[in-house]
């Protein structure tokens, strides 16, 4: 299935130990995203939505809303 999921905090919104955890994870390799691409901006979550859509290609499909 597909999922649309949306994060608008800051990473000083993690507890600390959490997020010292996580980082440590990635940094040793053992926690892998795949990421599918990268839009930026809103004019971009079109595409986003239809390339999600598709299933052609896996992984996470990452819509950075620049300044």
């Amino acid at each position: 299935g597909v999922r649309l999921t949306s994060y608008v905090g800051e990473a000083a919104d993690f507890p600390a130990d959490v997020l010292a955890h996580q980082l440590q994870t990635i940094a040793e390799g053992r926690l892998k995203v795949p990421v599918a691409k990268v839009y930026h901006g809103l004019e971009q979550v079109r595409d986003a939505q239809a390339d999600l859509e598709s299933g052609t290609t896996p992984g996470k499909h990452v819509v950075v809303l620049d300044d």
